[in-house]
């Protein structure tokens, strides 16, 4: 007769009456996969920090957000493409954190996508001026912290560097010719002088979203300013075409681009150039440190260049027409500019 199996505990433990016939008795648990122990961590995370910053005084909001901020890059920088974008659809997204952080309308603004597409030109102007007056606490507070962020400080330099490229354009000739690709408000001309003193033969306001183009309108009406309405897709097929610019430029649009796209896009804009005119495109580096909540809690997801990226934009230039080729960062590391001088 069979003894009986004793457990671990000393109980007897019932014995098959068959020999071919087992009774499993515990059967071994599958083990998390690495993703799954990840995200129970960073739900806890999440969960832990959110209840924190509800109900947190200034000073409390801002100190989560910056541990949100830190959290979240270093946890995409950490997971692979797969793991990170499952953790931005399946778990920031249906988070309570997500309502929460959407009282903020620069981060609301960004999710809802109120005109269909990521980055449009009344997102970018929550950065370029000071809207915080207008919230209520939390989201007043969050606003103001991501006003403050390198990356805004990012977009508000470029505006200031744009508008002085134009008044140098200007200045070298007084018919200067400039075309600005995916313009938004084009809100650097509202800095410029040579556009405020009428010192450029043209500055042609190129973009494919009709309500900037007539917000550009209303701003420089009967101007040196022309809005045309295209898409890159358009310019890439030859239906709009300028040529003679003294200074052409695309501060947002590349991080948007695939590299072949814009590899294509550079070697038609360069063509447009007249000799001695200027290219220069704009492309935020990889993974400035606001990349991670832009992602997950903002659904804005950008193409990031290095700088062997931003060369491999000269892919289909003819080289032997280039004068000058220059590459260089912005005063908080964070975009990348290629300016490009035609012979």
């Amino acid at each position: 007769m069979r003894q009986p199996i004793l457990s671990v505990h000393g109980a007897a433990l019932p014995v098959a009456p068959e020999a071919n016939h087992l009774v499993l008795v515990n059967a071994p648990r599958e083990e998390a996969s690495p993703a799954e122990e990840a995200f129970t961590e960073a739900r806890e995370w999440l969960d832990s920090l959110h209840s924190r910053m509800v109900q947190g005084p200034d000073d409390t909001l801002h100190a989560g957000m910056t541990a949100l901020h830190g959290g979240l890059i270093k946890r995409r920088r950490q997971w692979s493409p797969e793991v990170w974008k499952r953790f931005c659809q399946e778990l920031a997204r249906k988070h309570p954190m997500r309502p929460f952080l959407h009282q903020c309308p620069f981060t609301r603004h960004a999710f809802e996508r109120p005109r269909g597409y990521a980055g449009d030109a009344a997102l970018i102007d929550y950065l370029y001026m000071d809207h915080a007056a207008d919230e209520l606490h939390a989201g007043r507070e969050i606003y103001r912290y991501m006003h403050g962020q390198p990356s805004a400080r990012s977009v508000r330099e470029r505006r200031e560097l744009l508008a002085r490229m134009m008044d140098e354009t200007a200045g070298r000739r007084p018919d200067g010719r400039v075309l600005s690709v995916a313009c938004g408000h084009l809100r650097e001309a509202e800095s410029s002088r040579a556009v405020a003193e009428r010192r450029l033969q043209e500055l042609i306001a190129f973009d494919q979203d009709p309500v900037s183009l007539a917000e550009i309108s209303r701003l420089h009406p009967g101007g040196i300013v022309r809005p045309v309405c295209g898409s890159v897709r358009s310019l890439l097929a030859g239906k709009a075409a300028f040529k003679d610019l003294d200074f052409a430029y695309s501060a947002g649009l590349y991080d948007y681009l695939s590299d072949s796209v814009a590899a294509r896009l550079t070697a038609l804009l360069f063509q447009m150039l007249r000799p001695g005119g200027r290219l220069l495109v704009a492309n935020f580096a990889v993974h400035p440190p606001e990349t991670g909540y832009m992602e997950a809690f903002m659904d804005w997801w950008l193409t990031y260049r290095d700088e062997d990226g931003m060369r491999d934009l000269l892919a289909e230039t003819p080289l032997e027409q280039v004068d000058n080729v220059r590459l260089f960062r912005d005063s908080q590391d964070n975009v990348i500019y290629l300016e490009v001088t035609r012979r």
